[in-house]
């Protein structure tokens, strides 16, 4: 995702306000449905173009304990406190 560690932590409460979660350094796990997801973050990195430095961090959901329909609901509210502006 396309944020620094700090921004998409900054972010997170308000994505997840319908959904009861804890933080422990890397991993955030989520109550959907009475189930967990797990959230796990990366390192922080940067992409280079040229001389544009782009921040970016890797995200990984895993939802094997939830399933697809609760997944895709949760990732629908997600998805929007994380997109980020153009035009």
């Amino acid at each position: 995702m396309g944020f620094t560690r700090v921004e998409f932590l900054r972010i997170l409460p308000a994505a997840l306000h319908d959904y009861p979660y804890t933080q422990e350094h890397d991993c955030i796990q989520v109550t959907v449905d009475g189930k967990l997801l797990t959230i796990t973050l990366g390192e922080e990195q940067v992409r280079r173009i040229a001389m544009l430095a782009l921040p970016w961090i890797p995200v990984e959901f895993d939802y094997s304990r939830i399933g697809d329909v609760p997944f895709q609901t949760f990732l629908r509210q997600f998805d929007l406190y994380y997109r980020k502006g153009g035009g």
